[in-house]
């Protein structure tokens, strides 16, 4: 076994990795929020900037822990880079609402926890004429957004903003799937308490 020399080691550090450290990269983290409960779009929810004329739109937060499933990753992290690769919002209950043919588009935002206006777009969904009443949104992505800054405490917030046609639409509730790309630098050395 070869011992790192020290210029070797030195050269390491200077690239800001720690001395010992380990990447896992996971190609795809898949994390469901289920029953996530949608507010009702009235007729008092406008929006500021409508796609047609009279649309009605609403926002919800949705809070991805990772650290519930990659908690020791995430914990001993001295680098993220997170991903969002895809995500579904699949109708589950929702009294007078058989489909989601009333949703005209949807936007989806990471979301910084410590500064809420600060927002930026990932991905977003246009009402396709082909599938006029799909029972699932399927917003899809390879986001080039790395969202490791936006994890707070293992989790990321994102918000799906939806703009509906002028009548509105109930409230609901949803499976909201998140499938997400993760790399995750571990400084090895402090893990086994050998630096």
């Amino acid at each position: 076994m070869r011992t790192p020399s020290l210029a070797a080691l030195l050269l390491l550090a200077a690239c800001g990795k720690p001395l010992l450290y380990a990447e896992v990269e996971i190609p795809s983290a898949v994390v469901q929020v289920p029953q996530q409960p949608f507010d009702p779009i009235t007729n008092t929810d406008l929006c500021a900037n409508p796609q047609v004329a009279g649309n009605l739109c609403s926002q919800t937060v949705i809070k991805y822990d990772l650290g519930q499933d990659y908690r020791d990753l995430v914990k001993d992290a001295v680098a993220i880079d997170v991903r969002l690769n895809r995500l579904a919002i699949a109708l589950t209950a929702a009294p007078g609402v058989l489909d989601f043919g009333h949703v005209a588009k949807v936007r989806i935002l990471a979301v910084d926890a410590a500064t809420p206006p600060n927002a930026i777009e990932l991905a977003h969904y246009v009402r396709d004429p082909a599938d006029p009443n799909p029972a699932e949104i399927m917003v899809g992505t390879r986001s080039t957004v790395n969202l490791g800054a936006y994890i707070q405490a293992g989790t990321i917030d994102l918000r799906a903003e939806l703009e509906t046609d002028p009548g509105g639409l109930p409230g609901f509730t949803a499976d909201v799937t998140g499938d997400f790309y993760l790399l995750v630098t571990v400084d090895w050395g402090k893990k086994a308490g050998i630096l």
